[in-house]
Parts: C-alpha cells; structure tokens; sequence
C-alpha cells in the first residue's frame, strides 16, 4: 500500500475480494473442468494429398504441345495472307539468269615495235 489514504484503519485486516464459486470467470470458460461431459474432439481439417509429379509433367508437357501446334497454325496463317515477294534475277534458279547481258570488250594490249 503506497498511498496512505488506501490504508485501512488501524486494526481491521486488509480487504480481500474472492470470487463466487457460482459465478464463471475466465478460467472456467476456457479450460473446462467437468471430466464427466463427453465434448467431441475439434475436427481436425486435413489438406488434399498433392497432385502426383507425374500428373504435373503430364500437364506441362499437353499445354507446351497446343501452345507448339497454335504457333505453327498462326505462321501458317501469315504465309497464307502475305502475297509472295517477286524474285531479284539473282534469285532465279539456272546459270543463264545469273550472267551479266551487258557486253564488256575487253582490253587490247599495244606493242610499240610495230
């Protein structure tokens, strides 16, 4: 007792204040104390087993394959819609288109002793 106005008087004992065995506290709401009472178990929420390595790959592999077979079908598409560029003479297949038609003569050689 700090405070002297606290203090009780001179001769009588400290007041103690004990709880009503009738009345609930916040002990007997949290652990229950009749071992009599059947209280069933909390159910306990188990989490679904994971999904099998294999069955992981198996996905993986089926969505790399139809994003493979779009990409093919989308290039397809593109060739199909874009009109061929024309080809450059240098382009055609044989000998013939790739020589030169320009004629070229060529140089004479000068001697002076004639």
């Amino acid at each position: 007792m700090v405070n002297p106005a606290l203090k009780s008087p001179e001769g009588q004992p400290p007041r103690v204040v004990v709880p009503e065995p009738t009345e609930r506290g916040a002990e007997a709401a949290t652990a229950p104390k009749d071992w009599t009472i059947h209280r069933p178990e909390p159910e306990k929420v188990e989490d679904p087993p994971p999904k099998p390595i294999s069955q992981v790959l198996l996905d993986h592999l089926k969505t790399m394959w139809t994003a493979s077979a779009s990409a093919i079908q989308i290039e397809q598409v593109k060739i199909q819609l874009t009109p061929p560029q024309p080809l450059t003479p240098a382009e055609v297949p044989g000998q013939l288109a790739k020589e030169v038609l320009v004629y070229t003569p060529s140089k004479i050689k000068k001697t002076e002793n004639i």
